[in-house]
């Protein structure tokens, strides 16, 4: 059997049972490991073999490209390596969402993420909900785990094609990038009305003439293009998986991922968005992209101060103070309100919001001078 036969016939045979809910993570996270670890390899042997290029003209063979039977199997390995690209993509997705739903108490000890299925898996202990963790089951129906992208897109309703779309230029536009205003073409009175509203070859030549030299563009930066997601295969997967439930519960989720992730965390962990971008696009939450300030503000105050803070308990805070919605907070960070008042007491008395403060200014500038006597 020949390579591209043998990765077709493999996804065409993948199938799962979806979790609805933490009990069921396990199973489900397991057959993903698996699955995941047998598409690298099939990717690694297709990159060996040119599948990514399939086009390229073959060396020393002259006009090969012009050959049918060289074409048609060029387009069998694109549309093979585009299938395993896809189905990647979206069992990296999955595993995120799995990994960030997983907690493991033991003892005293709390262990998060991947660590916790392996623990679990050798003590027998239950999966437990992970509170700080950002994942959402009703993604997972609608991924395309057997690289089926075109497939599914095709099968849309109108309604969530439009939020695909809306998801897939979120994630690929360049940061605050607003749309550009094109200027309507120029008009050339006269009596071929039917030729009205297209450039004349004068015209041309005039904004030819007035139009600047196009300025060299930037070398690429850390993210090449400045899209939050570079890979297009996971950004049009992350299109897939949320077009169902609508643009509105996308922006919720990333929005409550840069709230309960640290810098550090966004660093250093892939997310249910892999490879997004760690300093997000504000512009895409309206009046909440202040509150992602707020939070990093707060962060970089409480650091000062050497005071270490759940990173999800003060995402909540800023969420409050910007929102000022009690229970819309409380359900974003699965955190009872008495715990999100309760920290914003304590952050007022140590004068990180406004509030009170812990000590006034004479009696600091008091403290500062004993410690300059010792």
């Amino acid at each position: 059997m020949s390579l591209i036969s043998e990765v077709n016939a493999f996804l065409d045979g993948l199938s799962y049972t979806f979790p609805t809910t933490v009990d069921d993570a396990a199973g489900f996270y397991t057959d993903l490991s698996a699955t995941y670890a047998r598409l690298r390899v099939y990717r690694e042997e297709m990159d060996f073999y040119g599948f990514q290029n399939p086009y390229y003209v073959i060396k020393g063979v002259r006009d090969s490209w012009k050959d049918p039977f060289f074409r048609q199997n060029a387009t069998k390995k694109k549309i093979a390596f585009d299938r395993i690209q896809y189905s990647l993509a979206a069992h990296r997705i999955a595993l995120s969402h799995m990994t960030e739903c997983a907690e493991l108490r033991v003892d005293k000890r709390r262990v998060t993420g991947e660590k916790a299925f392996l623990e679990a898996s050798e003590t027998g202990e239950e999966i437990q909900d992970n509170p700080d963790g950002v994942y959402n089951f009703s993604v997972l129906p609608n991924l395309p785990y057997r690289g089926e992208y075109m497939l599914l897109l095709s099968n849309l309703p109108k309604k969530d094609r439009l939020s695909y779309r809306k998801i897939v230029s979120a994630l690929g536009q360049r940061k605050g990038e607003q749309p550009h205003f094109r200027p309507p073409p120029l008009r050339r009175e006269g009596p071929l009305g039917k030729y009205a509203g297209i450039p004349m070859s004068s015209d041309v030549e005039m904004l030819k003439r007035k139009r600047p030299a196009p300025a060299e563009a930037p070398a690429p930066s850390h993210h090449a293009r400045g899209e939050l997601i570079v890979d297009k295969y996971v950004r049009k997967c992350v299109g897939i998986g949320y077009a169902p439930l609508s643009y509105a519960v996308f922006i919720g989720d990333m929005l409550s991922y840069y709230l309960k992730k640290s810098k550090f965390e966004r660093e250093r962990y892939t997310s249910i968005f892999p490879g997004i971008d760690t300093e997000p696009d504000r512009l895409l939450f309206g009046r909440f992209g202040k509150a992602i300030d707020k939070k990093e503000e707060l962060e970089h105050k409480l650091e000062l101060l050497h005071i270490h803070e759940k990173s999800s308990l003060v995402g909540a805070v800023a969420h409050y103070l910007v929102g000022e919605d009690e229970a819309a907070t409380a359900e974003m960070f699965n955190m009872p309100a008495e715990k999100i008042h309760s920290a914003i007491e304590r952050f007022k008395r140590l004068d990180l919001i406004e509030g009170k403060p812990l000590v006034n200014r004479r009696t600091q500038q008091f403290l500062d001078f004993l410690k300059a006597e010792r």
